[in-house]
């Protein structure tokens, strides 16, 4: 007879450990506060500015900052504030991305960020002058946008999606922050015909970006300002429905489709010139690894002998260090191949126009910087069998780039942050020692050795450019500027002989980035290439007979490829007479206003509550039962302290929690207080609810993170309960309950570790864990005994293919105290083929095998699109049981007994018949994806495993007595299940 019965679901006696928000972190990297921050105030006519006595000295500075930002945009959006904003402000990007205001860890490529509910802005100081303007420019075009589109209004902000291209491309746009490099990388989209309609642009991607940026250009060029902010005005009526094309031709009377025309022949007016008066890099040189079977290079350094090239590659899903023949003939050898935790990532700055990689001059080793924790150190790998030979720390050093190894291979320079200033420091590998080469106040990159060790050119920003200067490393003091002009000029190398310096340079009409060479003798400057995208990082290569090389990267067609030129005639000659003429002053960048400090503004910081965005989460199991979980959330200014008022329901029953916590210190601690209501189901079939529990408590918890990837915990708590307390089974095996009320206290130690990798779609690579015990003392009431469980629950992912992968689950909860709690299990993604929570026991287990791959990435309807639609196999094993190896049968809700009334023990296998006994399982296969992105709809079939169950041989009238004998059967396996639930995978 099946029924819902004594599924005792969500039984009374589980919120005994299940006490609220203080335990509900079960995964997820850990986000380590390294510093302490002592805040202070500054209130500015328009910001309120949170430092820490390290910003002190660069205060008067962001004032200026700030405040000529807020000028210029008031007067190109015609719109003033009403609020004050807060401008929260860190030393450095490692700093940075510590920061509480959002607990989410932040990717290392996000340089700031402005948040819509506080209007807060979060970035480091530690850029180039002019781009740490730009950068808060940009910032705070985040907030003036806020301002226009949702009016102070949560509710508008909560239910507005802006598309992505609007919000980043006017923000960019406005703050005029498009590099030269950005620029290549548009220009090389539109020759290549990467035309993409606006309404596509969507996702958060470099493009996206770029031609956001290029949009408002085109609007203010065709329109003027005028148009441009009646485009904004004409969106924000139609902000709540997304309707883009109504905003435009209310703006500009031409529909969506003719403003589309109109842009991309804008582009192509613009770009398309540069396509036919310049050439691609196979014109000047041969590419040494063809990119139709081969991944992206770049950042190349070259071994002493000139055989061998090392550069980045992503012959998967992530940066690696690739060895291959500079004729470009043999296999390349994946040297950081597969997933470590030694570091969090190897750091590349190629982009921000950095050299990655330097090759020793006299090993086969190479150097590279990784990221790991709070530090960058410096990584010397075997270039040959990939093994790190040295890990090289500095304490006091942040955001090192640009490695070079001296001639000899005793020294190597870098750039580095150290005190807020960027300079090119030295390391000796035999003392340790660490000096500073350039000690100024300028940003400083790409360190070069000179042949006899005795000098360096490198990068030195003056204003808003790059230029090439020398130092005597003898005295830092004597420095010389080598290069002039409006233009940058980047990334210089010594030829082989010592005449010639090397470099990549911006100079001409369109900006692009071409190979470049000064004649040290007499000061004459050649140019090498004249390419559509850009060519970088030259390294003159040991020389082919009598003809000189040089290997060099090119950005075309969408990617970094590698190339090797004969040095011929250059394709133009500067002489140097005229290369002088151009000479520009190293004037530091100002802005347009410079205000001075008031030390009666400044002030300590006192923390403020704020609300946070609230969040809704639904769910519904296999059998139909809704769930729910929603809170609302205050936080002080800078995340460092949250109070979180949480509720959930099951069916009708609901929950409540409210809970503080401080994460402002390397402990985070915090406390709740809870009230849960849950319940039995009846064990008679058709009877509704009939047994309710309560649970009233509070606990306290302290947390220390180890490192990123693992933490310990611990817990105390108090509880007042009332539940149907399981005492016993009668003759016949029903279980037999009391009404009873407890007091208990309780602690919680729990150890979590997570190295797992994720995709847009999920986990697809590393493990995660949890592993805690419970135990608990009676301080009076009905029931005596303590509680003492043990709770393991493992997760592993193994990646297969780019896209799909191997998931496995283990998980037990084991009950060895005086007390016996029951639980459900089953359905859901915890035993498929089966109901929600159909068995029930004091001690539980089960595991889970998934293979997950893609099936459609794209289904697009009239009003909706799904995204990731994904395939599941799956094979799926559990069980539930009680103590002295009693087992409660699901189909009659009865502990399983025989004829004499003497229980059948519990068995996983039944050795006799050689399939399952208790233990169940299933395997199928199902589909699943995401609908408006926070909803996980599964739907499965499955099929289960043969097993055997124990039933009466004789029919009886009698419920819950067997006449006869009761005998082992093959239990009915048959069939297809389907089931659909809502709920993310393990």
């Amino acid at each position: 007879m099946k029924s819902t019965t004594l599924r005792l679901i969500l039984v009374a006696a589980s919120i005994l450990f299940c006490v609220g928000p203080a335990s509900a972190q079960r995964f997820g990297k850990n986000k380590v506060t390294y510093e302490r921050f002592d805040w202070h105030v500054y209130r500015s006519p328009h910001f309120d500015i949170h430092y820490y006595p390290s910003v002190e000295p660069f205060l008067d500075q962001l004032v200026s900052y700030a405040e000529s930002a807020y000028a210029q945009l008031n007067k190109s959006l015609d719109h003033e504030l009403r609020f004050r904003v807060p401008l929260v402000v860190y030393r450095t990007h490692g700093e940075f991305l510590q920061t509480n205001i959002t607990l989410g860890e932040l990717p290392e490529f996000v340089a700031a960020f402005a948040e819509p509910v506080q209007y807060r802005i979060v970035l480091p100081i530690d850029g180039p002058p002019d781009e740490l303007y730009k950068l808060i420019t940009h910032e705070l075009v985040h907030i003036f946008e806020y301002s226009m589109f949702y009016e102070g209004y949560l509710g508008r902000a909560l239910r507005s999606s802006p598309p992505t291209w609007l919000m980043e491309g006017l923000a960019s746009y406005l703050a005029d922050d498009e590099s030269t490099l950005d620029q290549m990388v548009i220009r090389d989209g539109v020759v290549n015909n990467n035309l993409p309609p606006i309404e596509s642009l969507t996702q958060v991607t470099y493009l996206t970006y770029r031609y956001g940026h290029a949009v408002f250009e085109y609007i203010e060029q065709e329109h003027g300002i005028e148009g441009l902010r009646s485009f904004l005005f004409e969106f924000k009526k139609v902000l709540l429905t997304g309707s883009l094309s109504r905003a435009v031709k209310e703006a500009f009377g031409y529909d969506l489709e003719e403003f589309n025309r109109r842009f991309n022949r804008y582009l192509r007016k613009k770009y398309y010139r540069v396509l036919l008066e310049k050439k691609s890099p196979d014109e000047h040189a041969k590419e040494i690894r063809p990119r139709k079977s081969h991944p992206p290079l770049m950042s190349p350094t070259l071994s002493p002998s000139g055989e061998l090239i090392a550069a980045f590659s992503a012959p998967g899903l992530e940066l690696d260090l690739v060895v291959f023949s500079a004729e470009g003939k043999d296999k390349a050898r994946n040297i950081t191949k597969g997933f470590t935790n030694k570091y969090r990532n190897l750091v590349s700055a190629a982009f921000e126009g950095k050299r990655d990689l330097s090759w020793s001059p006299v090993a086969d080793e190479v150097a590279v910087f990784a990221r790991r924790e709070n530090k960058w150190p410096l990584l010397i790998i075997d270039a040959l069998k990939g093994k790190i030979k040295k890990t090289i720390r500095f304490d006091d050093i942040f955001e090192c780039a640009s490695p070079m190894f001296s001639p000899d291979g005793k020294r190597i320079a870098f750039e580095g942050n150290r005190d807020g200033v960027v300079d090119i420091f030295e390391y000796d590998f035999e003392s340790g020692e660490i000096r500073n080469l350039t000690r100024d106040d300028f940003f400083d990159a790409n360190p070069w050795y000179a042949a006899d060790g005795k000098s360096m050119v490198y990068n030195r920003r003056i204003g808003s450019h790059w230029k090439i200067f020398s130092v005597d490393l003898s005295d830092p003091e004597k420095k010389s500027q080598l290069t002039y002009g409006a233009h940058s000029d980047l990334q210089p190398s010594y030829s082989r002989d010592g005449n010639t310096i090397f470099f990549t340079s911006d100079r001409g009409e369109y900006s692009v980035y071409n190979i470049h060479a000064l004649d040290l003798e007499t000061g004459d400057v050649a140019q090498y290439t004249d390419v559509v995208g850009g060519t970088f990082m030259p390294i003159e290569m040991s020389p082919r007979g009598d003809q000189r090389f040089l290997v060099f990267n090119a950005f075309f067609e969408g990617t970094f490829r590698l190339y090797r030129m004969p040095l011929r005639a250059p394709e133009l000659r500067i002489p140097a007479e005229e290369r002088l003429n151009l000479s520009v002053e190293a004037e530091p960048f100002k802005p347009d206003l410079e205000l001075s400090i008031d030390e009666s503004q400044k002030s300590p910081y006192k923390t403020k509550w704020d609300l946070e965005a609230p969040y809704v989460q639904v769910g519904v199991t296999d059998d139909g039962r809704f769930l729910s979980n929603s809170g609302i959330q205050f936080t002080d200014l800078l995340g460092n302290q949250r109070f979180l008022i949480n509720s959930t329901s099951v069916s009708s029953f609901a929950s409540i929690d409210a809970t503080y916590f401080n994460v402002a210190r390397k402990f985070n601690w915090g406390g709740s207080v809870f009230d849960t209501r849950e319940f039995f189901v009846s064990r008679s079939t058709g009877q509704s609810i009939e047994q309710a529990s309560r649970a009233t408590g509070l606990t306290a918890f302290i947390e220390r993170p180890v490192s990123r990837y693992y933490r310990f915990r611990a817990t105390l708590g108090f509880q007042d309960s009332s539940y149907s307390q399981l005492t016993g089974f009668d003759l016949i095996g029903l279980p037999t309950f009391n009404r009873v009320s407890d007091t208990l206290a309780y602690a919680i130690f729990s150890v979590t570790g997570d190295t797992t990798r994720f995709q847009r779609f999920g986990a697809y690579h590393g493990k995660r864990f949890n592993l805690s015990i419970t135990h608990g003392e009676s301080l009076g009431g009905d029931f005596n005994g303590d509680l003492t469980q043990v709770n393991l629950d493992f997760r592993a992912y193994g990646q297969t293919t780019r896209r799909s992968l191997f998931a496995w689950r283990l998980a037990t909860l084991q009950n060895i105290g005086d007390r016996e709690f029951l639980y459900g299990f089953g359905g859901i993604n915890q035993l498929r083929g089966y109901e929600y929570y159909e068995f029930v026991g004091s001690s539980l287990v089960w595991t889970n095998l998934e293979f997950r791959f893609p099936l459609v990435d794209l289904l697009k309807f009239p009003v909706l699109a799904i995204r990731d639609l994904r395939g599941m196999i799956f094979l799926d094993l559990g069980a539930a049981y009680l103590e002295n190896d009693l087992w409660i049968d699901p189909n009659t809700g009865f502990v399983r007994v025989d004829e004499m009334g003497q229980s059948i023990p519990f068995e996983f296998w039944d050795s006799t018949n050689n399939r399952l006994q208790d233990l169940r399982g299933s395997y199928g296969v199902g589909f699943q994806f995401l609908f408006l992105g926070a909803l996980q709809f599964n739907w499965v079939w499955s099929h289960r495993l043969e097993f055997t169950e124990w039933v009466c041989d004789v029919p009886s009238s009698i419920f819950g007595t067997c006449p006869g004998t009761v005998v082992p059967v093959k239990g009915d396996s048959s069939g297809t299940h389907s089931q659909f639930y809502i709920t993310f995978d393990f």
